[in-house]
């Protein structure tokens, strides 16, 4: 009997051992976790950009699919200012006049087309409050991301709202040489 009452201390003192090595529920890393492996959702936002030569708001909504999207920008009346899609490797631009352009580069495609610098592909992981590989990262009191530095973008979260249980980026300001976006996200989606 004392052998037995030995060996289930043993067992439970193991699994007790076990979990915490885990993250704790709510703790950054855990939902780090969680959010690298949310492939898919979508948001609407609202987009500010600035450049030398413009400066305008504009209303995103975005759809994330594993690695596919959809990314819809309209001017404050409604009207199309682009879509851009990725399918596989596969990345086409609809204009504002209705014309279709395809790439394999979806941030050279918008440079080309809009003079607009968007950092897409980073902006996918960015915009969930993910740093990418080799990323610089600040972060809050919280230890959620405040900024971060890299591809020559500086990004800094201004605010963060618990949806489902997860803390999401709800305003961000992105600059890049002479651009500057400021995004402000009014609803999270998760599929």
């Amino acid at each position: 009997m004392r052998n037995l009452l030995i060996m289930l201390t043993l067992l439970w003192l193991s699994g007790c051992a076990y979990k915490a090595e885990q993250a704790p529920a709510g703790s950054w890393q855990a939902q780090q976790n969680t959010l690298s492996q949310l492939h898919n959702w979508q948001l609407s936002a609202k987009l500010g950009i600035i450049t030398p030569d413009e400066r305008g708001s504009l209303s995103l909504f975005w759809r994330q699919n594993s690695n596919d999207y959809r990314m819809n920008l309209t001017n404050v009346v409604g009207k199309r200012v682009f879509d851009l899609s990725r399918n596989g490797q596969n990345v086409q631009l609809t204009d504002s006049k209705g014309k279709l352009h395809q790439a394999s580069n979806a941030r050279d495609l918008v440079l080309e087309l809009t003079g607009w610098d968007l950092p897409v592909e980073q902006l996918s992981y960015w915009i969930k409050g993910l740093p990418g590989v080799g990323d610089k990262v600040t972060y809050d009191a919280q230890q959620r991301p405040g900024t971060i530095s890299a591809h020559g973008w500086q990004l800094q979260y201004l605010g963060y709202t618990q949806i489902d249980g997860l803390w999401l980026p709800s305003r961000l300001n992105l600059t890049h040489n002479d651009t500057q976006l400021r995004l402000a996200i009014s609803q999270w989606e998760f599929k």
